[in-house]
């Protein structure tokens, strides 16, 4: 049962950070094209600024992908030079600074993205835009952060307390 449930968090992370990398196609056309018409055309185009909110999406929605990959800044200088079961050990004593972190920004996020889905909130700018499936997409992405997270954790805690194989006389 933990097995499937970790297997399923790492297969949505898998799938969501392979899905998203396609946003880079759009995201560098729309560059292209507000750098050419700022610099070539000296007419910019105010509402190609939705590249923000785009490369938002690759950034949230990729970053359980990165966890799941070991993709995140470490000091590899010192945790390679460790054994796996040490580098289990750090991980578990720092898990609490990841749930310090991770809690508190979810859960203020899930808030504001209730009111903003309660309200129809939109965008003020150029173009009016609603706010609220971009806000949708921030718990998305930071809740598979979240279970990316306890998956490490479960894999860390087989690691330091391995299951005894065989059967007890």
């Amino acid at each position: 049962m933990v097995e499937s449930f970790c297997r399923f968090v790492d297969n949505v992370n898998e799938w969501s950070g392979r899905l998203v990398s396609w946003l880079f196609i759009p995201l560098t056309l729309i560059v292209v094209m507000d750098v050419f018409t700022r610099y070539v055309l000296n007419k910019p185009w105010y509402y190609l600024d939705i590249n923000v909110q785009v490369m938002g999406i690759i950034t949230v929605l990729g970053v359980g992908y990165c966890y799941l990959h070991d993709g995140h800044v470490s000091v590899d200088i010192l945790i390679t030079r460790l054994s796996a079961r040490k580098r289990a050990i750090l991980d578990m004593t720092l898990f609490p600074l990841f749930l310090v972190a991770i809690g508190p920004l979810l859960w203020q996020l899930t808030t504001n993205m209730v009111t903003a889905v309660q309200s129809s909130q939109r965008f003020v700018a150029t173009i009016d835009l609603p706010i609220y499936p971009y806000k949708i997409i921030l718990v998305a992405g930071f809740t598979l952060l979240f279970l990316q997270g306890i998956v490490k954790l479960i894999r860390n805690l087989r690691i330091v307390f391995p299951a005894k194989s065989g059967s007890n006389p």
